[in-house]
């Protein structure tokens, strides 16, 4: 069943479920200021952004599940999670990430990138930096994790205890976590009580888009709700997950809607 709906506590965010996974539908200045409002409370948090994919995957992860039911803010990222809740406002991850630092330059935050591929978390932050001169930033690649989060290899291990090591001793208000799917939402869950950071963040290829690694669609095109269409030709090997999202999600999205009209 797929139902959202008003909390009337809260004025301007609508609070639901889709296909049994949390979502929050609400403005960007909400979610800043509300981000805003956790650190200066110490009110520890995290950020997850499920899209019509995650939601999907979800279905079949308990602990990815978990992971996206647990999070304080799940923010809405996927223009096709509209075909369930029409009126559900979409607030993008890669928009998301660099307004949260251009907030922590703003506001003297430290801010730590955590994954990337390669020296993603590096460049980005670096480009961050170049934008924002004010911001204290730090990264580091981190672990290879299996599907579950877990190391893949001894020495995976030893670089995640470096990981959680480095942000604790850099003890950031914000960190930012880019593992990829599923790996990054329960990594988050599993390991937040061990992280002197103030809150954390999802923030699947969020890393490519400011690093310049991976070219941003044409406005028009994200306008119509074709992003899809642009990942498809720029990044090809993503057909099974755009699959997923362009297909199986509207079709599960039209059994939901016919079951609970019986």
């Amino acid at each position: 069943m797929i139902r959202i709906q008003k909390n009337h506590s809260i004025t301007g965010r609508n609070i639901g479920q889709i296909m049994k996974i949390n979502v929050t539908s609400t403005q960007l200045n909400e979610v800043l200021l509300r981000v805003e409002n956790f650190i200066s409370d110490n009110t520890k948090f995290y950020i997850v952004t499920p899209n019509p994919e995650l939601i999907l995957m979800a279905q079949k992860d308990q602990k990815l599940k978990e992971a996206l039911n647990g999070a304080t803010l799940s923010i809405p990222d996927g223009v096709g999670l509209k075909l369930a809740v029409p009126d559900l406002n979409i607030i993008k991850g890669r928009v998301l990430f660099p307004e949260l630092a251009a907030l922590a330059a703003d506001k003297n935050w430290k801010v730590f990138l955590l994954g990337g591929l390669g020296d993603e978390a590096e460049t980005a932050s670096l480009k961050l930096q170049k934008t924002n001169p004010k911001l204290q930033i730090r990264s580091f690649k981190g672990p290879k994790l299996n599907d579950n989060a877990r190391p893949v290899v001894e020495s995976d291990e030893k670089s995640e205890r470096e990981a959680i090591e480095k942000i604790n001793k850099f003890a950031p208000q914000l960190l930012f976590v880019a593992f990829g799917n599923p790996k990054q939402e329960i990594w988050i869950h599993e390991n937040l009580s061990r992280l002197s950071v103030g809150g954390a963040m999802a923030v699947g290829g969020a890393f490519r888009y400011v690093a310049g690694i991976s070219a941003l669609p044409p406005n028009w095109m994200t306008d119509l709700g074709l992003e899809w269409l642009w990942r498809l030709v720029t990044e090809p090997a993503r057909i099974g997950r755009i699959w997923n999202a362009t297909v199986v999600f509207p079709f599960k999205v039209l059994l939901s809607k016919i079951n609970y009209r019986v």
